[in-house]
């Protein structure tokens, strides 16, 4: 196993992805002073006068907020203080907000194409985000983590395609699982031959205090328990659950892909 570079950069899809899946790393590795940092890419505040029935819906699920947006930013930079983590906002909008170029079409109105195929139009997207990533980061000494992919959201993928795109530039890439979608192990399989190399999985051991801390930042997004744990009396038995299980069934582990 490989380890972590003194620069470490993850990317998170949406504002919660990266303490959902590495949760127990980021805790290790802002202990041992690598000063990890989160970038969330669709993050951006989109106009709410302009919605989708379905992405009305969403909001209603995560309590019907003023500026749903600027509340999981909020979430999110709480939870990642709680684990001494640095993170940046990237201001693309979300697949449920984003319309195709020059129409008033939602590319992303439904739970079906949520996730669903990845719109031909939105490959220029993922080549815009890993261009724009190669422009601020450079690649000496930077370890990046990257969604695998499972579950096969739309904007995960699309993450994922920007990461493929690094690897090709030179980029060194390590893959998390997509948790809660990676409790599922068919997701992992169809996620995993996606990509053209073939990735190898390791398990970073997490300590009962690392389960803890990453239970407790899951917390802070409190407009997304409900939705993704059906409760927030749920989250440490799913997590911790899940970390038993990857760590082996004896101890606790989140796992990585090379």
């Amino acid at each position: 196993m490989s380890r972590p570079s003194s620069r470490t950069l993850f990317l998170s899809p949406h504002l919660d992805d990266v303490v959902l899946s590495c949760g127990g790393l980021l805790q290790q590795q802002a202990r041992q002073g690598l000063s990890p940092l989160v970038l969330t890419c669709f993050a951006g505040v989109p106009d709410y006068r302009m919605l989708s029935s379905f992405a009305e819906g969403q909001h209603r699920r995560w309590g019907q907020p003023e500026d749903p947006v600027r509340d999981r930013r909020a979430e999110d930079a709480a939870a990642l203080d709680s684990l001494g983590v640095a993170h940046e906002h990237w201001p693309y909008l979300d697949c449920i907000y984003r319309l195709r170029s020059g129409s008033k079409e939602f590319l992303y109105a439904s739970e079906e194409a949520l996730f669903g195929e990845v719109d031909p139009s939105e490959t220029a997207l993922a080549q815009d985000l890993a261009r724009r990533l190669r422009r601020r980061f450079e690649r000496a000494g930077l370890l990046v983590y990257a969604p695998l992919s499972a579950g096969a959201h739309v904007d995960h993928q699309l993450v994922r395609m920007a990461a493929q795109q690094l690897q090709e530039s030179g980029y060194s890439i390590t893959c998390y699982e997509d948790y809660p979608y990676s409790e599922s192990p068919g997701e992992l399989t169809v996620a995993l031959n996606q990509w053209t190399d073939s990735l190898k999985p390791f398990v970073v051991p997490l300590s009962q205090e690392d389960v803890e801390a990453k239970v407790s930042a899951i917390r802070l997004y409190s407009s997304q328990v409900s939705v993704l744990f059906g409760g927030e009396q749920f989250v440490s038995l799913r997590v911790t659950s899940y970390s038993r299980l990857v760590g082996g069934g004896v101890a606790f582990g989140e796992r990585y892909y090379q």
